[in-house]
């Protein structure tokens, strides 16, 4: 799903899981963008995940990921 704008503090869905995950941080790489991803229910670090944002002409998005929530 598209939404306008990732951003910081956004909740995103696994789409294998069914998790879901708040945006803590975005940074660029030479290539692409990328979002930083922490799982809601757990407080442990290894559940941490790297999604590439995805951008169209609607807005971005997150590959293997849908928007759970609007913020």
């Amino acid at each position: 799903m598209i939404t306008k704008k990732v951003s910081a503090g956004q909740m995103w869905k696994s789409e294998q899981t069914g998790e879901v995950f708040v945006v803590t941080s975005l940074y660029k790489d030479v290539l692409a963008s990328f979002a930083m991803l922490r799982a809601i229910h757990s407080g442990a670090h290894e559940n941490n995940k790297r999604a590439k944002v995805m951008k169209a002409d609607g807005g971005e998005s997150l590959v293997g990921f849908t928007i759970a929530e609007q913020v």
